[in-house]
């Protein structure tokens, strides 16, 4: 593999960020893998669509807190090192994900195994922070965050496809995945360089000074923003999608799969999106997606205006989430493993709230969960804007 592109104290750019990129759609993913499979879990384990949801919200809620651990641990011994253990873990607690037999257990295993994937997120952006060199850590880190919108579309277009031999067989799948990383991260990533925090309460310390910024606050209530409106309209297009697409599995397919381009576009286009300050490029955005899915919400009854309209959706969405990234990195006194953990924190915090707004909202049908997605979109908006302004002046 070419290493142009890195100096003589980073590690080669390409190989590591394809080794965290595949990681992060793995990994994240999982987030994302029951969405699809709420009716057939539902039907499997006796109960309903609605409850089934918890089976996103338990990990997703387990996933946030983790990374809380995950970014400190990652200062004190070193990214890599947490990257491996968390990889061999989150094989075991996948695998014991497709062993449950009720909807308690299913839950439980799934905080358990959200808690030990949540070593995986932070730990790759404090990886490329440690070994990339300058010059490329940008497009490394948007890469990075676009992997994650990634692994939601991918992974759910996965569970989808693998749903005719059950549900089990996406989480049967994933640990195949996650060990066969294991063995690839252990013999591709480099290992850990630089200074080390004392200790892990060290760490934590100073991710509790960040708390206490008003401007870091407001930037970390917009990211909450960000995935929840994401999952929220995911969520409800299987709940409760349009009648044009209403018990249509490849229609839903095709819906998913749709929005990957724009996945792939952002992290190509990074270079020009940078002529613009990363506040204008973040607000901006999250409007573009909150207008976006306000036209789902009110002309999705036509398939290929849904389509579209998802693809600038998951656009704006895209492209807002590395410009917030950046905004925080910029007011985090170089805390940048702290900070990043309370982002991806505060990310999936939202993540773990959407599948239960979608589910209250059902009966209103898809309109109405979609124009509640454009309004927490409108509010990141003006998030991002008053934090910016804020932490600017």
């Amino acid at each position: 593999m070419t290493t142009s592109a890195s100096t003589p104290n980073s590690a080669p750019v390409l190989r590591t960020v394809a080794i965290l990129v595949s990681t992060a759609i793995v990994g994240i993913g999982q987030t994302y893998i029951v969405l699809p499979l709420l009716s057939t879990i539902a039907v499997d384990l006796g109960t309903s669509a609605s409850a089934a949801a918890w089976l996103a919200t338990a990990f997703s809620l387990s996933f946030a807190a983790g990374f809380l651990l995950a970014g400190p641990c990652a200062d004190r011994f070193g990214p890599r090192r947490v990257i491996l253990i968390g990889l061999i873990a989150a094989t075991a607690s996948t695998a014991a994900v497709a062993t449950a037999q009720t909807l308690p257990v299913a839950i439980g295993l799934r905080a358990v195994q959200g808690v030990t994937v949540a070593a995986l997120a932070p730990t790759g952006f404090a990886y490329v922070a440690d070994q990339i060199a300058q010059t490329r850590r940008p497009a490394a880190l948007s890469a990075l965050s676009s992997a994650g919108l990634a692994a939601a579309v991918l992974m759910q277009v996965a569970a989808q496809i693998l749903t005719p031999w059950g549900w089990q067989s996406i989480f049967i799948a994933s640990t195949v995945l996650l060990a066969g990383l294991a063995v690839i991260a252990w013999r591709g990533l480099r290992p850990d360089t630089g200074e080390r925090a004392d200790s892990v309460l060290g760490a934590l310390a100073r991710m509790r000074r960040l708390l206490t910024r008003p401007a870091l606050l407001g930037l970390y209530a917009a990211t909450l923003t960000l995935m929840g409106s994401f999952v929220i309209v995911y969520t409800g297009l299987e709940l409760a999608g349009p009648a044009a697409i209403a018990g249509n599995p490849n229609a839903i397919l095709i819906l998913r799969a749709s929005a990957l381009p724009a996945v792939i576009a952002v992290p190509l286009l990074a270079g020009f999106l940078s002529r613009w300050a990363p506040r204008h490029r973040a607000a901006i955005a999250l409007l573009v997606a909150g207008a976006a899915v306000a036209v789902a919400a009110v002309l999705g009854e036509n398939v290929i205006v849904l389509a579209l309209a998802l693809l600038v959706f998951v656009g704006g969405i895209a492209a807002a989430a590395p410009a917030i990234v950046e905004l925080i990195h910029q007011r985090a006194d170089g805390a940048i493993g702290a900070s990043t953990a309370l982002y991806t924190a505060s990310m999936f915090l939202g993540t773990s709230i959407g599948p239960q707004i979608a589910a209250l909202l059902q009966p209103g049908g898809f309109t109405g969960i979609g124009a509640v997605a454009g309004c927490i979109l409108a509010i990141g908006a003006l998030l991002v804007w008053t934090a910016g302004s804020r932490s600017a002046s």
